[in-house]
Formats: structure tokens, C-alpha cells, sequence
């Protein structure tokens, strides 16, 4: 276990890394352009950029220098010096332990923020002759209080949830006000040659239309073109662009055309206005500018290229979803079975040992096990759905959920809007994707996604599995075995494998293991408690035989998430554990179910680890060997067998025992190797 969570923290800390690099590179390099911006000799809007970061609490060191570049580059020195100051204040200040706790108010620390530069801002004023005028202490303090809100807001919508943009007012003006800030402080040329400034607001208008549709990609568009048109004297920039977006994303909307389909569109759009009627877009500046923004666009990773669709109500497609109720209904009706199947399976002239306390805690189990809903981050459900669009699936409803095992599992209501069937499979490669998540179909989804609402059903992938082997042979070959074994999957993602030796020989004793296990499996396949169940069904077959049979039982049971197991012993024989060269004994000392009402089922539990290997025998095994220690003949046996398959050993086992027991067997003789293995 130590070892799966020491790699689970290093991926973790590894992808946390990587996340923290992609926001230190934009922070900074927005932080420098907005450092670049001047507003009549000032730039208050730096402060507040800085002072926005420092409340996020990262990156902020890095922006701080490189807006602080930013502002020595349009800025007298003394100015540059006042505003360091300023924003290294600001920085201290929101790090203030006493004020930590305050950092989700972001108002108040906003606040906090515009008052600490007015208070610097006044000193300054009363130290340095000339540096600022009276109003502008006040100004600035005011323009930073309000920049660092809506620049804090700006920076959690893009890096947490984009979606917002298409939602909420509030966040898409947020956004701009950082872009529009950035474009400002552009260069409108690079060494003389590149437009880097028209380049940037080609491509961000581009990226706007494509991903969040006509009406944010309009906006900012407008918002480009007033700025690029101010700053380079050419007003025709703000009506062309229009033009431009229009055209490409009125045809792109029209053929249904992909992301490559509209660069095409743009980029032919671009040239026919230029050679139309716009000449200054054919300008060797300009046509580099659109070029170096038609490749990035065409080349930019696709997660960041899904579209958002306006249409669909991000966030909400759980609510009201039929697949809650219907998991609802489904555990409501296992647990009536269940409940039938003991007065069917366990039914008999005398109670069964089910009392009102038992009831009250199945019932209590069974509601603990309900799944939780979990809500899902808009931003993965716009990229699970927008991939989903583009191979013409349409999706009606999203459920996440969380099991009582903590594992997550995704109901998806969807269709193929035209065009040819889809497997499941891909539809999960999608979602496994996008979640980064490994997931597996579960065995009540649908196999295709058709022209009507399908459920599919996903589940996350247990990073361990196993592999079984058995090997049965009856005592007398002219008889049925009284050994009885169940190798399979119940809920949540748990191995069982249970061996169960009947008393005797013979149909009789194949009788009393099989209705032990059928009983024990129906218990469990339904959820209830493994204790309770040994128990309920231990008392009904002491209360049938009135303890003249009984049946051993040897119960393993595996949760394949964490490879922690748990063994259960009533009456059974020895089960041996291999790790390599190391090997290890579980014995039983307890009675067999069915002898007494009240015996104890022996339990203990043991974290496996790949490739450790579960050799269970019933008696007739053990009995067979013809020696004093039979344990450690046994142990011997398994430490000489070089193979590690499943099959091989239980076959390589079972001819050492009956090579050693003579002419026949002592006993039935039942063999189940059970092999840990770790896939993920």
C-alpha cells in the first residue's frame, strides 16, 4: 500500500508541477505586457494584476518581476520604482498570517489592497515633490482596488472554469478586461518586422469565435479591433475583422467544418477582403502577423481547441437525471431480492437468527451504500461533450458518482445524431480521456450507442485484477465431488473466492457445500455485510442439520483497488500465501458452519502486492499427503515449483498429491491458486 501511494503522490506532485509551469509562464508573460500598458503616464492596472496573483497565491513572484520588466520599459524610473514598491507591499500584505484566513473574501483583501497604495501613494506625495498629484492618490488607489478584483476573478475563471465565459456576465467581463489589457500593452512591431500585437488579436479572436461561439467571438473581436485600430492609426482594422469573422464563422457553421476547415475559411476570408477592398491587410506586417496566428491556431493542443456549446446548460445535466433514480431503484429491488432469497434459500420451520436489529442494520447498510453524486468540473464536461459532438453523439444527461468505496462512476445518456452505430468502447476512451481517469464499461451498459438515448455506464478500473486456476477431483471417480468452489466478481470492484468442503462424499455432502455457497453469494452479490452474512447462513445450516453435517468454508475476498484482502476460516484448511521466495501459513481452528448457531468465523485481513500468489486447498488436499507434517511438505512443494502461472501450479500440485497418496485420495480434493496481479 505504501508503495501505491507513494507513486499515486509523485504523479500527482509531478502533474501539479506541470500545471503550476503552464500558469507561472502565462501569468507572467501577461504580466509583463500589462506592465507595458500606459494610462497617461501611469499604470495603476500593474498594482492590481500583482496584487490579484498574490491572492491566488501563486506565481506571484515571478509576475511581480516580470511586470515590474514591464513597467521600467514604458515608465520613467521613478515611476517604476514607486510601483514596485507599491506591489511588493501588496504582496506582504496578503501573506499577512493574520490575514490569511480573509483571502477568499476578495473584496475586503481588495479593499485592503487599494488602501495600502493610497497610504504609500500619500507618503510618497509628502516625501517627493512633483511625483503625483493629490487626485492621483486617491485615483490610483481606487483603479487598483477595483483592477485586483477583477483581475482575481479573470484569473480563477480561465484557470478553473472557463465556462463561465458563456455563462456569466460577470466572468466573461473579467476575462476581457485581463485581454484587453494585454493586447494594450503589446508591441505593435517586433524588430521592425512583426506585428506580435496583430498577431496575438488575430489569434484570440479567432480562438473566441471558435471555442465560445458568435456572440463572446464578436465581442472581443470589437474589442480588438477599437484597440489595434487606436494604436496603429488604421480605423479600418475594426470593420474588417467583423467582416472576416463573420464570413468564416458563418460558413464554418454552415458545412460543419472542423478546426483545420477554419483556418482555411478564415485565412480565404482575410485575403478576399484584402484584395477586394482592404489593402493594409496585405502589407507584409499583416500577412505575417495572420500567418504566425493561422499556425498556432492549427497546431494549438486540441484540449485547449474543444468548442464550448452555448446551447447546453453546463453543470446541470445531472439534475433531474433518470439515472439516480434508476440506481435508486435498482439497490431498492436488490435488497427486496435479497430479502427473498433468504425466506427462499434460508427458509425453515425455526428462525433463521434474523432479529430487528439485524434488519435495522441491513437497512442502514444497504442506504450507506447508495452512491453519492459528485459534482463535475464544467470545463471536463464541455471537453467530454464537445468530443463527443464532433463524432455526432449528442448527450442528454452526465452523472457522476462516488460508491461507497470511493470509486467514481459515470452514467452518460447519449445518441448518435446520424450516421453509423458507435461502440461504447470509444465513447469510454473519450470520457477516460478527458477525466485522466482510468475507466471500464460495466456490465449493464450498452454495447453500441444508437439512433435512441442509451445509458452507458462507466466505472473507474481497479489497478489490480486477478487469476484463477481450479482443480477439483472426488474421492471415488464413480462419484460427484462434495467440494464446491465460486471464483467471480460482486460489487464495487472485490475478488471472491470461496471453497467449501461438504461432510462426506457424495451428492449428499456436494448438497450441503452447494447451498452454502449459493447462500453466501446471493448475500453478498446483494451488499450486505460479510460478517452478518457467514453469520445468517452458519445459523440457518445449524438450525436445518441440527449439527449432524456441516460444511467447511474458506472465503478470500480481494478489493482489486487497493489489493487489501480479507480470509475467512470456518473449519478450513491451511492456505498458503507465495511472495517470491517468501511464503507464508493461515490455518484454522475453528468449527465448520452448521455445528453450532453461535460459532466464530476466524478472520484476517492482508494487503497483496503484485504477483503474490493464493494457494487454498480443502482438506482432502491436505489429508492426502502421506506424511507427519503435511503443512510443511506442502511448503517445500510450493517453494520447488518454478512456475508462477495459475493453472500450471494448481495442475503441478495436484500430481505431487495424488502421486504421493497411493492408489486414491483420502478426501475430495479441491485446489483454487489465485494469482495478484497489478495492471495500472
Amino acid at each position: 500500500m505504501q508503495v501505491i501511494m507513494e507513486k499515486l503522490f509523485f504523479a500527482g506532485v509531478r502533474k501539479m508541477k506541470t500545471n503550476r509551469w503552464v500558469q507561472s509562464i502565462w501569468l507572467v508573460l501577461a504580466g509583463f505586457f500589462i506592465g507595458n500598458v500606459e494610462l497617461m503616464g501611469l499604470n495603476p492596472l500593474a498594482v492590481g494584476f500583482v496584487g490579484a496573483t498574490g491572492l491566488l497565491g501563486h506565481s506571484y513572484m515571478f509576475t511581480y518581476l516580470a511586470t515590474l520588466l514591464g513597467l521600467s520599459l514604458s515608465l520613467p524610473l521613478v515611476h517604476t520604482i514607486r510601483y514596485g514598491i507599491m506591489m511588493f507591499g501588496l504582496l506582504v500584505l496578503f501573506n499577512v498570517k493574520n490575514l490569511l484566513q480573509n483571502k477568499s473574501n476578495t473584496f475586503f483583501m481588495s479593499f485592503l489592497g487599494g488602501m495600502a497604495a493610497v497610504i504609500i501613494n500619500l507618503s510618497l506625495y509628502y516625501f517627493v515633490d512633483g511625483i503625483l498629484r493629490i487626485e492621483e492618490v486617491f485615483l490610483e488607489g481606487f483603479i487598483i482596488f477595483g483592477a485586483t478584483m477583477i483581475y482575481h476573478c479573470g484569473i480563477t475563471v480561465i484557470e478553473r472554469d472557463y465556462i463561465k465565459i458563456v455563462t456569466d456576465s460577470q466572468a466573461a467581463i473579467s476575462v476581457v478586461a485581463i485581454a484587453t489589457s494585454v493586447v494594450v500593452g503589446m508591441p505593435v512591431e517586433v524588430a521592425g518586422v512583426i506585428s506580435l500585437m496583430e498577431a496575438f488579436a488575430l489569434f484570440s479572436i479567432m480562438f473566441a469565435i471558435f471555442k465560445f461561439g458568435f456572440g463572446v467571438g464578436i465581442s472581443w473581436t470589437v474589442i480588438c479591433g477599437a484597440v489595434v485600430a487606436t494604436k496603429t492609426g488604421e480605423a479600418g482594422y475594426l470593420t474588417v475583422w467583423l467582416i472576416i469573422n463573420v464570413l468564416a464563422y458563418g460558413l464554418l457553421n454552415l458545412i460543419r467544418g472542423s478546426r483545420g476547415i477554419f483556418v482555411l475559411l478564415f485565412g480565404l476570408s482575410y485575403y478576399g477582403c484584402g484584395i477586394v477592398y482592404y489593402d493594409f491587410l496585405l502589407a507584409e506586417g499583416s500577412q505575417k502577423a495572420l500567418l504566425s496566428a493561422l499556425f498556432f491556431f492549427l497546431f494549438a493542443p486540441s484540449k485547449l481547441m474543444l468548442r464550448v456549446d452555448d446551447k447546453v446548460r453546463y453543470g446541470e445535466l445531472a439534475e433531474n437525471s433518470p439515472e439516480w433514480g434508476r440506481l435508486v431503484i435498482d439497490r431498492v429491488n436488490s435488497l427486496a431480492s435479497a430479502f427473498k432469497r433468504i425466506d427462499y434459500t434460508l427458509a425453515s420451520d425455526a428462525a433463521t437468527g434474523i432479529g430487528f436489529n439485524d434488519v435495522g442494520e441491513i437497512i442502514e447498510g444497504f442506504t450507506n451504500q447508495l452512491d453519492k453524486q459528485v459534482p463535475l468540473r464544467k470545463t471536463i464536461e464541455a471537453r467530454i461533450i464537445e468530443e463527443l459532438s464532433m463524432r455526432d453523439i449528442q448527450v442528454k444527461n452526465l452523472i457522476l458518482l462516488k460508491n461507497n468505496s470511493d470509486r467514481y462512476e459515470i452514467y452518460l445518456t447519449a445518441r448518435v445524431r446520424r450516421g453509423q452505430l458507435i461502440r461504447t468502447e470509444k465513447v469510454r476512451e473519450i470520457v477516460e480521456k478527458q477525466m485522466n481517469i482510468k475507466l471500464i464499461i460495466k456490465e449493464e451498459s450498452r454495447n453500441v450507442v444508437s439512433r435512441n438515448y442509451e445509458v452507458l455506464c462507466f466505472q473507474e478500473k481497479p489497478p489490480f485484477t486477478c487469476q484463477t486456476a481450479v482443480k477439483c477431483i472426488s474421492k471415488y471417480d464413480n462419484q460427484v465431488s462434495g467440494d464446491n468452489f465460486y471464483v467471480g466478481d460482486i460489487l464495487e470492484g472485490q475478488k471472491l473466492v470461496i471453497i467449501a468442503d461438504g461432510m462426506g462424499n457424495g451428492s449428499k455432502a456436494r448438497k450441503d457445500s452447494t447451498t452454502l455457497i449459493d447462500a453466501l453469494e446471493e448475500l453478498l452479490m446483494a451488499g450486505f455485510d460479510k460478517d452478518m452474512s457467514i453469520r445468517l447462513v452458519n445459523s440457518y445450516l445449524a438450525d436445518r442439520n441440527k449439527g449432524e453435517t456441516f460444511s467447511t468454508l474458506d472465503m478470500l475476498l480481494i478489493d482489486l483497488h487497493t489489493g487489501y484482502g480479507k480470509m475467512y476460516k470456518q473449519g478450513a484448511a491451511t492456505t498458503f500465501i507465495r511472495r517470491g521466495k517468501w511464503l507464508e501459513m493461515i490455518k484454522s481452528t475453528s468449527l465448520p458452519m452448521g455445528v453450532v448457531e453461535g460459532a466464530v468465523c476466524e478472520k484476517c485481513g492482508k494487503k497483496f502486492f503484485n504477483n503474490d500468489i493464493i494457494i487454498m486447498v480443502s482438506d482432502g488436499v491436505l489429508e492426502s499427503i502421506i506424511v507427519e507434517n503435511k503443512e510443511d511438505y506442502m511448503m517445500e512443494l510450493l517453494m520447488e515449483i518454478p512456475m508462477d502461472d495459475p493453472e500450471d501450479i494448481a495442475g503441478e500440485i495436484m500430481e505431487r498429491i495424488r502421486s504421493i497418496s497411493g492408489t486414491r485420495l483420502k478426501d475430495d480434493a479441491t485446489i483454487v491458486v489465485t494469482k495478484v496481479v497489478k495492471t495500472l
